[in-house]
């Protein structure tokens, strides 16, 4: 006498083939991604410059970017410029359009947190503000592995008063 196990299994076994044609099915209907990789995390390194003539800064943040399809993704930024006088915070959450494979144009929305030293009757006193963000920009991926690009990017922040350019290289990681 077959056990309840055995018996399950031989029950089981000749839906096998239908659940491998529904698989198949789902994956040809998924998301047409181009090519590339769902998710995309990486680490920035620039220099950020003050159209008003400050002093430039350097600049290092993190971004991660979930694509939804060939032409579309969500993006968020992270990042820190540092300079003398200066430690802005910026985070900004946005959207990213590829017009063709490896350029990404970039429109995000945030806030810029500016810590600075202020010279006040004859001292530095520290002085912080919170600003909303926008920023525009475009990079560039070259491939340097199946799941690894690098590549230039520019963008321009803009808060109220002040705009801000942003030059740098990014390193990408898509999983």
């Amino acid at each position: 006498m077959a056990k309840p196990a055995q018996l399950a299994l031989l029950l089981l076994l000749p839906l096998a083939p239908l659940a491998a044609q529904e698989h198949e099915a789902a994956e040809e209907h998924s998301v047409d991604r181009g090519g590339m990789h769902p998710n995309h995390f990486g680490g920035f390194l620039g220099l950020s410059a003050r159209s008003d003539g400050g002093e430039a800064a350097l600049t290092m943040g993190l971004e991660y970017a979930r694509v939804f399809s060939r032409h579309w993704a969500a993006a968020a930024y992270v990042e820190l410029v540092s300079s003398t006088l200066e430690r802005d915070v910026i985070v900004a959450l946005g959207g990213i359009y590829y017009p063709f494979s490896g350029l990404g144009l970039v429109l995000a929305f945030g806030a810029e947190r500016a810590e600075a030293e202020v010279p006040e009757h004859g001292e530095l006193v520290s002085e912080t503000e919170l600003e909303f963000l926008v920023r525009l920009g475009a990079g560039y991926g070259f491939r340097i592995a199946e799941n690894a690009a690098v590549g230039p990017a520019v963008f321009v922040d803009r808060v109220p008063g002040r705009t801000t350019w942003v030059f740098g290289l990014s390193l990408l990681a898509g999983f």
